[in-house]
């Protein structure tokens, strides 16, 4: 009888543990920016990395609550390049920093950080 009520307790509270966690529908994917296509961005085990005009990057990320994402401790490399590359990445860089929203159609594959438009990469 003991047994049983540990296992009954055990059925009532796993299923409310995993709906309760957020399902993170970024994990493993890759994008590329609508605006600038040679953009990378990827999504793998709470890390985020790519490619942008002229540097790699990588910093960590965290899926809250059903639309809210932190893109935290980012990194890249310091390559020369054009003017031009050089102010896409700036802008680009800077609107990663201050993201605080997301969306994800896994149908149509385009992601959205803020209102910044990426489409997802097979």
């Amino acid at each position: 009888m003991k047994y049983f009520k540990l296992l009954l307790i055990a059925l009532m509270i796993v299923p409310t543990i995993a709906f309760a966690a957020q399902k993170d529908v970024l994990n493993g994917k890759e994008f590329t920016a609508e605006k600038y296509p040679s953009i990378l961005i990827g999504f793998r085990n709470g890390g985020v990395y790519g490619y942008a005009l002229r540097n790699t990057y990588m910093g960590t990320y965290e899926i809250k609550d059903a639309n809210k994402i932190r893109l935290s401790y980012m990194a890249y490399t310091k390559m020369e390049g054009t003017q031009e590359q050089e102010d896409g990445e700036y802008e680009y860089f800077n609107y990663l920093r201050e993201a605080k929203t997301y969306s994800y159609d896994s149908k149509t594959g385009v992601l959205l950080i803020g209102d910044m438009k990426f489409k997802e990469r097979k």
